[in-house]
């Protein structure tokens, strides 16, 4: 199924001006879902886009990922607002603060490089225990922050945690849309039925929310330079049975495996990632006309 196709099944042809809400999630872990969120969300900027990506995952993987070891450091040393005080609501009383204050937008989004129009909300280690030892947060909460402080971005990209969890739930209130990284390898599709419960069993509870998944992008373990083996092949028609089982479409572009990911999800596609950043622009275009922005 060509993005054209996937684009005509998914995104309406008259929709108001708001921000595209997508959600990158598989609940099986390894398949690369940080690594796309990062260079999908430095991609969309590079076209001009205004960009939001958002980290839910307690791994914190994606802030590390958008900025730079020392702004992490001086982020994670300052005790800077973060998703957990979004979530929270509030950032709690400090050596600077003699009372608990609210959240502005500004205190939470960190710019990413020197473009104005890319942002992080960024996660950070402590982000589990918060959660354990604290009264759990308002699943609701990112959605309402999204839809009263964050209108003028064109794209928002939740990277989320592995787990079915109320990140989970908090991720499938702010988004529109599902994007389901997948590798070619043994049990690949195990996430699939998982995550397919769990979205029917978040749309019962809240009907008048639509929420789909836009695309299953497969994220291959050989290079391009190399066929498919038996292996791969094998996990490779696994995952088409099942995304047609559950009328999940497959993005046409693939990613195979490159040293060059590493560099593009720390800087903006330098030179030196090989076959990475045009194969990766590729799998960006297709993602972007999937959802009416290419």
């Amino acid at each position: 199924m060509n993005s054209r196709v996937i684009a005509e099944r998914t995104v309406p042809k008259k929709i108001k001006k708001t921000p595209i809400v997508v959600s990158i999630i598989n609940l099986k872990g390894g398949v690369g879902k940080t690594t796309i969120a990062a260079l999908l969300a430095r991609y969309a900027a590079k076209k001009g886009l205004k960009v939001l990506a958002v980290d839910i995952d307690p791994q914190s993987n994606l802030s590390q990922a958008l900025m730079t070891e020392r702004e992490y450091s001086e982020f994670m040393e300052n005790g800077e607002a973060s998703i957990v005080e979004l979530l929270n609501d509030y950032k709690p009383p400090s050596q600077q603060r003699a009372s608990p204050t609210s959240i502005r937008a500004s205190q939470v989004e960190k710019q990413v490089g020197y473009d104005e129009d890319f942002h992080l909300i960024p996660s950070r280690f402590d982000f589990s225990d918060n959660l354990i030892e604290s009264v759990k947060p308002d699943a609701r909460a990112l959605a309402r922050f999204i839809s009263k402080r964050m209108r003028k971005k064109d794209i928002i990209l939740i990277d989320c945690a592995p787990t079915e969890s109320i990140l989970t739930r908090t991720a499938y209130h702010a988004s529109r849309y599902i994007l389901v990284p997948v590798r070619t390898e043994f049990f690949s599709t195990i996430g699939f039925p998982l995550l397919k419960n769990s979205l029917d069993k978040f749309r019962s509870k809240n009907p008048a929310q639509a929420i789909d998944v836009c695309g299953v992008l497969i994220n291959n373990c050989e290079s391009t330079a190399s066929p498919r083996g038996p292996h791969h092949q094998t996990a490779w028609d696994d995952i088409h049975e099942q995304a047609k089982k559950y009328e999940w479409p497959i993005m046409k572009n693939e990613m195979f495996l490159s040293r060059g990911y590493p560099k593009l999800m720390q800087e903006s596609f330098p030179s030196h990632t090989g076959n990475a950043e045009p194969e990766f622009r590729r799998i960006s275009d297709e993602f972007l006309a999937m959802l009416g922005l290419g």
